[in-house]
């Protein structure tokens, strides 16, 4: 074992990451938990929420030759520490970094929009709710123009973001 960073897997309790990862900052350990955002559809409505990328998973930086990391196991809110077999497998602090770097470029960047103009989409809320349609136009105030079909004619209507699906199967 070397005296340089590296970082191992630990398995958290179901739904007690926050717990674990509070419990950890106590103890002094460096950790990661990559998320990313996404959106949910809650009682008809969708909502963004932010989610683990490997949920119930954390990664723990531990120096070997200056930390106690045995105790990690004890914590509260932590299920056990990955190993196999016999081994604890050791990540290296370079793809860490990596992800570490790919997940704060997606949060800062603006808004990445799933689908693209002239994909199908089903309206999902307001007044054109069922309606399918396709994109015209992406606009970066949380606006889409979409095509309709109306009694053989297309109009045009903006509705907001969140209020339409990508239709893969109409």
């Amino acid at each position: 074992m070397t005296n340089s960073k590296s970082w191992i897997v630990v398995k958290s309790k179901p739904h007690q990451d926050q717990i674990a990862l509070s419990n950890l900052e106590n103890q002094g350990y460096e950790f990661f938990q990559p998320k990313f955002e996404t959106t949910r559809r809650v009682k008809n409505k969708f909502k963004i929420v932010t989610k683990p990328v490997f949920p119930n998973y954390i990664f723990i930086a531990i120096n070997y030759s200056k930390q106690n990391w045995r105790k990690i196991s004890n914590t509260r809110g932590i299920s056990r520490i990955i190993v196999f077999g016999q081994e604890v497998p050791i990540i290296r602090n370079e793809l860490i970094e990596e992800l570490k770097h790919r997940f704060a470029s997606n949060q800062d960047s603006e808004e990445i929009h799933p689908v693209r103009i002239g994909m199908e989409a089903k309206i999902t809320n307001g007044p054109f709710n069922q309606f399918i349609g396709k994109i015209d136009q992406i606009d970066n105030n949380k606006r889409t123009w979409i095509l309709l079909d109306f009694l053989g004619t297309q109009r045009r209507v903006s509705i907001n973001n969140l209020d339409f699906l990508q239709n893969n199967n109409c």
